[in-house]
């Protein structure tokens, strides 16, 4: 507790102002998770500046521990993209990605409930979710007056192109930071993720309207994996094909798939699906390329942060400090409500 009343006090004396931002950083930035996305979209030219973010992640996590990493940071440098066929006689069965890291097992198809005590954990609670976008859907005139940046369509052509001009998103939580507006919205939402220690990227609401297809796309990056957890499904209407293996959204179904490999949708339906949509780290990844990772997308956000020899020296505990810090917006509302008291103020300890 005493850690988080410091951070509401004063967030400037404990996060340096090439971190301050990051805490906020969510409600002007889409959902992003491989590198490729986020270079193309903040614009930062590589170059020179790969060079010195290679440095400091062997200063900061080390050389060997973080080889992967920073081979793939080279190739993305270098403009390289990896594609492998993972079954010529099947087109879809191609894993392509600018931001790959290698050794990363390819499977179109994880099994999330028998391997991740997450996702069961999601599944066994998922009327939590469902009842909390209920009610915010019930007034979606508040939703929109209130959120942030609500039902954001497709960023840019591309993915315009893939997922079509009315498959919409509202973003809950961005490379592990909260969006502070939209997470006090889907307070039991976001302490359930928490709690669950779900390995997030991103976490996000996303609907896809009646009669609508997803055509044949890679996210483009292989260390992430994407989670799915039905949430207002049109039962039997809607059906996901990764590679090889179509599965239909199920209410409370919890879905775990590599979107490297190619993936198309379908919602057969004449009425809306929603999901609750996670990017989570491939399991392959250790800990400290986790958090190797993630330096690197502090960089693209803050390139300030090289010049910053103070926090870089405290890196791994400022960037502790901003998520908690974030975490702070649904905790109040748990605290307001009573509800999930002793939950909430355990996470702030």
């Amino acid at each position: 507790m005493l850690v988080a009343a410091l951070l509401v006090g004063s967030l400037s004396a404990v996060v340096s102002p090439a971190l301050r931002t990051r805490a906020h950083a969510a409600r002007a930035a889409p959902a992003r998770a491989a590198f490729a996305r986020m270079v193309a979209s903040d614009g930062v030219r590589l170059g020179a500046f790969a060079v010195r973010v290679d440095r400091a992640v062997c200063d900061l996590f080390g050389a060997e521990q973080t080889a992967r990493v920073r081979r793939a940071w080279a190739r993305l440098d270098a403009g390289e993209e990896h594609e492998l066929d993972l079954d010529p006689s099947n087109p879809l069965m191609k894993q392509r990605a600018s931001s790959f890291i290698e050794g990363l097992s390819a499977h179109p198809w994880h099994e999330p409930a028998t391997r991740h005590k997450w996702a069961k954990k999601l599944e066994q609670e998922w009327t939590v979710v469902r009842d909390e976008l209920a009610a915010a859907l019930a007034d979606e005139g508040a939703l929109e007056a209130q959120g942030n940046n609500v039902w954001a369509g497709a960023k840019n052509q591309t993915s315009a192109s893939a997922y079509g001009q009315d498959w919409k998103t509202l973003a809950l939580c961005d490379r592990t930071v909260w969006d502070e507006t939209n997470a006090a919205l889907f307070p039991r939402t976001c302490e359930l993720l928490h709690r669950a220690k779900v390995p997030l990227l991103e976490a996000f609401f996303a609907k896809m309207p009646p009669r609508s297809t997803i055509g044949p796309h890679s996210d483009m990056c292989n260390f992430a994996l994407t989670a799915h957890l039905g949430v207002d499904v049109p039962e039997g209407e809607c059906s996901l094909t990764v590679g090889d293996g179509t599965r239909e959204w199920r209410n409370g179904g919890a879905m775990l798939f590599d979107t490297s490999i190619l993936h198309e949708a379908e919602n057969r339906a004449d009425r809306t699906r929603y999901i609750l949509m996670m990017r989570v780290y491939h399991p392959e990844l250790t800990a400290v390329e986790r958090q190797a990772l993630q330096f690197v997308f502090d960089c693209l956000d803050e390139p300030e942060l090289l010049d910053d020899r103070v926090a870089l020296r405290e890196y791994p505990e400022r960037r502790r400090a901003v998520e908690a810090a974030s975490r702070i917006s649904w905790e109040r509302v748990l605290l307001a409500s009573g509800k999930g008291q002793r939950r909430a103020a355990g996470f702030a300890k």
